[in-house]
């Protein structure tokens, strides 16, 4: 498993570190306006890191998506599947090196964002005079006073049910290239399976009940994620061992 999860992790690393660059000059820029009290400098190093973490962890998912499409639809990966290596093996790597990647990315850019604040409020003068500034920068007022905690764990839950978006994507396309294989209207078929799985799952989300603490619901929500994403992983392992010829 470890050597499949390695070699998945080397198809997709040239993004990643093109990922890493981008955001290396939009923090150079940022941490540039801080230090410099180029405020314009700041407030656009700003705006491309948070795209940069929004679109980045997006592509992450994205690109495990379109690579199992290839691996399943063309010649590029078919001594993958000749190794004496089980579906679920060879899934399982896939669904597990993206989903520590995004992971990771998450982490990444949070870290991030909790050091630039750091930084920039050392700069600027204080945690007021940085939201002054801010709220200049991006025109807005920010009136709302959430726990850190509680934003760190938002922010997870919403990764992990990315992953699971992922988990489905991936089931979709496993029945497009096995059961619907050859069929007319298939990606259309497997697409409009992939946008019904996906509201059922937000619908079952939307079922975790909201307690007073907002940690607990997080969690909850967090564990109904991992729980569907392990269910649907099992079912698109058994389509792959029973239905897929490659």
């Amino acid at each position: 498993m470890l050597k499949l999860m390695k070699y998945e992790f080397r198809k997709s690393a040239s993004s990643k570190f093109i990922l890493l660059v981008l955001t290396a000059v939009f923090e150079l820029a940022f941490l540039g306006g801080v230090f410099f009290k180029r405020y314009n400098l700041m407030g656009t190093g700003m705006m491309f890191l948070i795209l940069c973490a929004f679109f980045g962890v997006f592509y992450i998912g994205l690109e495990g998506i379109m690579t199992l499409y290839r691996d399943l639809n063309s010649k590029q990966s078919y001594m993958l599947f000749l190794t004496p290596k089980s579906s679920y093996e060879i899934l399982g790597a896939k669904i597990l090196e993206n989903g520590i990647s995004i992971l990771m990315a998450g982490a990444f850019f949070i870290v991030l964002a909790v050091f630039d604040l750091t930084v920039a409020t050392l700069c600027i003068g204080g945690a007021k005079e940085l939201m002054d500034t801010i709220r200049q920068i991006m025109d807005i007022r920010l009136n709302i006073k959430i726990a850190s905690d509680a934003v760190i764990l938002s922010v997870f839950a919403s990764l992990v049910s990315w992953i699971s978006i992922v988990v489905i994507a991936d089931m979709a396309v496993i029945l497009s290239a096995s059961v619907l294989a050859g069929k007319k209207g298939s990606g259309i078929a497997a697409f409009a399976l992939f946008l019904i799985l996906s509201w059922l799952f937000s619908q079952m989300l939307n079922l975790v009940p909201a307690f007073d603490n907002m940690n607990l619901t997080l969690f909850l929500e967090i564990a109904v994620s991992l729980v569907l994403s392990v269910i649907f992983y099992f079912i698109s392992g058994w389509i792959m061992e029973k239905k897929l010829s490659v």
